[in-house]
């Protein structure tokens, strides 16, 4: 039985190994284009950013593509506090031409889904792409999503995210970052692995007509989060040859880290709480993959003291094998990030993380959580 669960941190190593190496074999896309072809319409739902929302609008007015090219539509979700007065200041003092601010129609049990398809039915442009409030976006966003449309003729992109950085770093910070690229890591690598299971709807793209053909958010929209998984599915099985991963400086989108435990907690919860729906089996292999990895982790650390030196030398083993591979990941990671400062914090978060995420995914399972103000029962 203890060559079994071995076997397990064995299969668990190959794979993120082999994320790791296809990473570095496919490089970063570097591809420019003098010609606005693609034509955008930047979809961001908001609830109750008024603490965010200035710095959104002011990286997206300094977004370096034609205006008569793309347009941005804000969806308010119900917001109560002073969102719309701050999106109202932004417009004026950057001169945002080519902005609408509409109010989301509830229609599911999901406000994110109504509110990007409430935008989606309004939206003038070939392609939907898709942010959050709490985001900044770089200059070249556009450009380089243009340039790799242009190239790939993909129907849906695939774009980097990072966890913004803080003056100080902590251990609640440390750990989010880390974690957070070890999600980059497995989005990035499952893709040149051919079998992408992950994708951030902080920085995703996909085009209106494909997004009219698989059905959109029909069928899932009983989960309130998952817009970007789920629709990920269903162009991995209607157009596997049409998704695109746009790895470039140039299209990373920063969000704000979570800073306290009980936020992050409550949003890792959400994010694991969809997991039950998957339907693609890459998706499912990996999701009990790391779930008994880490488990196994948890249980090995607390039965080593009693095990025999066999089983002791096998525990190790499993341990030593998880803790190599996954340094090696997120350490590549880093380095595209601009992050390896946070790198000094790997073993002390990688002792913790085991425990921290098992509780994570079983919480999410017996529990809900709360979003935005809102409460969602499992």
């Amino acid at each position: 039985m203890i060559w079994v669960l071995l076997s397990i941190f064995l299969l668990y190593g190959i794979i993120i190994l082999g994320f790791a190496l296809k990473i570095k074999r496919a490089g970063t896309f570097s591809q420019t284009c003098d010609t606005a072809t693609t034509t955008f319409t930047v979809i961001v739902p908001f609830r109750n950013e008024e603490a965010h929302l200035a710095n959104l609008l002011e990286s997206l007015a300094r977004v370096n593509y034609p205006k008569d090219s793309w347009e941005i539509i804000l969806v308010n979700d119900a917001s109560t506090d002073n969102s719309l007065e701050v999106i109202n200041k932004c417009i004026s003092r950057y001169a945002l031409t080519n902005i609408d601010v509409i109010d989301n129609v509830r229609t599911s049990a999901s406000p994110k889904k109504d509110a990007l398809q409430t935008a989606i039915h309004t939206s003038k442009h070939q392609w939907i792409v898709t942010t959050d409030a709490d985001c900044t976006v770089p200059a070249n966003w556009l450009n380089t999503l243009n340039a790799i449309i242009l190239q790939q003729s993909p129907l849906m992109v695939i774009m980097p995210v990072a966890i913004g950085t803080t003056v100080q770093p902590s251990f609640i910070t440390a750990y989010e970052q880390l974690d957070f690229l070890s999600l980059m890591g497995a989005t990035a690598g499952s893709f040149y692995f051919g079998l992408p299971f992950l994708c951030n709807g902080a920085n995703l793209a996909y085009d209106k007509e494909a997004f009219t053909a698989v059905q959109g958010f029909s069928n899932n929209n009983h989960i309130a989060s998952g817009d970007d998984h789920f629709l990920l599915e269903k162009f991995q099985e209607k157009f596997k040859k049409r998704i695109s991963y746009l790895r470039s400086p140039d299209a990373i989108i920063s969000t704000q880290p979570q800073k306290q435990w009980k936020k992050f907690i409550a949003q890792r919860t959400r994010w694991a709480a969809k997991s039950s729906a998957y339907t693609f089996w890459f998706s499912k292999l990996m999701g009990i993959l790391v779930l008994g990895v880490n488990l196994l982790s948890v249980v090995g650390v607390f039965y080593y003291a009693f095990a025999k030196a066999e089983t002791q030398s096998i525990i190790i083993m499993g341990l030593f094998i998880k803790l190599v591979v996954d340094v090696i990941l997120i350490a590549s990671e880093a380095s595209f990030y601009n992050r390896k400062r946070y790198l000094k914090w790997y073993p002390v978060v990688m002792v913790c993380y085991p425990f921290i995420s098992t509780y994570i995914a079983l919480r999410s399972l017996t529990t809900g959580y709360q979003w935005k103000g809102r409460n969602y029962k499992k």
